[in-house]
């Protein structure tokens, strides 16, 4: 947004610009453009050239063109596996509590049975293994074979009713919930969550300089990774999620939107740490007659707040040239894929289902036909 300043600059007095090639901020190609700004073989060196110290040795700054703070660029919340945030639906000591009562109901229909008289009350009941199958074809919503016959039995059996479709309505309601929208995990919001995370810190050259006027003693705790591509570094901390590193808001939002992400949000995010408000400008040769008519027009610019106005529109125009992609959507359908836990449980079921037939095959092979041992 300093070059815009620039550019209204130059329309405005009716000048013409030529740019030459642009240079990466580096301690190499500080020295040459500071040798460039000596010579005069360049009038105005702009981009990222932040109002500090090591930055006089350009020429003569100006006043501030942009404002931009800097920031830990961190990953973003991923969302929930849906098949993990199903199966933790309910705490381990809730699913233990259902386990201990589903035992216990069919323990009980077998003693009541066993105590009162066998014909007033239903047959699958009296044996254990068919009231662990009655109790659990109730907790699914399953009709049983016959309704129990003696007043004990059925009323036990109507306060199970009762207990299993408050289980079931429950489990149902928040099952359909996170099955279509699991939600994210937690954000990363201190250097203590970053370290947790286990996330190494891309550092770069000009960031190395710079720790001479700032105090980054925090980061020595975690691994760096030098940087030589400013760019590519922050897409990997946004999509591959391996490190962290500091940027200015302006230029993560710029590549979020060139992927094609019109929700920042998704990709972008920040760690609750303030770490420097940097003013950006221009480097003139010392002595330059254009320093004090450029900062009268920078201070108008900055007032009348046509650089917000010109990133807005900039931003906009990139959303609108990028492919959106399938993440960015604010509204979720429900699909087939979100079934795809249902289905698979379905399988497991199947299969576990075929195994069990085998095996009775087999064992009724081996003792033969009770008709044949009687």
């Amino acid at each position: 947004m300093g070059l815009e300043t620039i550019n209204l600059f130059a329309r405005e007095k009716n000048f013409s610009l030529n740019y030459l090639g642009p240079m990466d901020l580096t301690s190499s190609n500080l020295l040459e453009l500071a040798l460039i700004t000596t010579q005069e073989e360049v009038d105005i060196v702009a981009g990222f050239v932040p109002c500090i110290p090591p930055m006089d040795t350009l020429g003569d700054l100006t006043h501030s063109l942009v404002i931009q703070p800097l920031r830990y660029v961190v990953p973003c919340a991923k969302s929930q596996s849906k098949t993990h945030k199903i199966m933790t639906l309910f705490r381990t000591s809730t699913w233990l509590s259902m386990l201990i009562v589903f035992i216990f109901i069919s323990v009980l229909f077998w003693s009541l049975s066993k105590s009162q008289n066998r014909r007033k009350d239903f047959a699958g009941f009296n044996l254990l293994p068919q009231c662990f199958s009655a109790t659990w074809a109730v907790l699914l919503g399953i009709s049983v074979p016959q309704m129990p016959l003696s007043l004990g039995t059925r009323t036990l059996f109507i306060i199970y009713v009762w207990y299993c479709f408050a289980i079931s309505t429950i489990f149902q309601a928040f099952f359909t919930t996170y099955l279509v929208e699991p939600g994210y995990e937690a954000r990363l919001e201190t250097l203590d969550d970053v370290m947790q995370a286990g996330l190494e810190f891309t550092t770069f050259e000009i960031l190395e300089g710079m720790k001479g006027i700032i105090d980054f003693e925090e980061l020595d705790v975690f691994e760096e990774i030098m940087c030589f591509d400013f760019n590519e570094c922050i897409r990997d901390v946004m999509f591959k999620r391996e490190t962290f590193s500091i940027s200015v808001p302006d230029l993560t939002s710029y590549l979020a939107s060139l992927s094609g992400y019109h929700d920042h949000s998704k990709v972008v995010c920040y760690l609750d740490i303030p770490i420097l408000t940097t003013p950006l400008c221009a480097a003139l040769p010392i002595g330059h007659p254009l320093l004090k008519i450029l900062n009268v027009h920078a201070r108008r610019c900055f007032e009348a707040g046509l650089l917000t106005e010109y990133r807005s529109q900039f931003l906009h125009e990139v959303n609108l040239k990028a492919n959106k992609t399938d993440e960015d959507s604010e509204f979720v359908m429900f699909s087939l894929t979100h079934l795809s836990p249902v289905f698979m449980l379905l399988l497991f079921g199947y299969v576990l289902s075929a195994i069990l037939l085998m095996c009775e095959a087999i064992i009724f092979k081996i003792k033969g036909s009770p008709t044949k041992n009687n």
